[in-house]
């Protein structure tokens, strides 16, 4: 159920409104006849996020990984060679 209501009528009658969210209403609040926010239920998600996870097995295929052979110029020379070009 979605009730809609003016920010004064809100202001002015907080806990009746509060009530109604409690028992599962959804409030739409209005500005000069144009939404500008809404209050639901609260939902507790936390129980769900806290769910243990069983472990994941790794990925046992890393030695079949190929990485690039070490460069035989020092980072640091590398460096005053481009310093050098300008």
């Amino acid at each position: 159920m979605v009730i809609s209501v003016k920010v004064g009528e809100l202001r002015n009658h907080l806990s009746k409104y509060l009530k109604r969210v409690r028992q599962g209403a959804e409030v739409v609040i209005t500005d000069r006849d144009t939404p500008v926010g809404r209050v639901v239920p609260y939902e507790n998600h936390e129980r769900e996020s806290l769910e243990l996870m069983a472990p994941q097995k790794g990925y046992s295929g890393l030695a079949d990984l190929s990485f690039p052979k070490p460069s035989s110029i020092s980072a640091v020379d590398e460096l005053l060679r481009e310093r050098r070009k300008r």
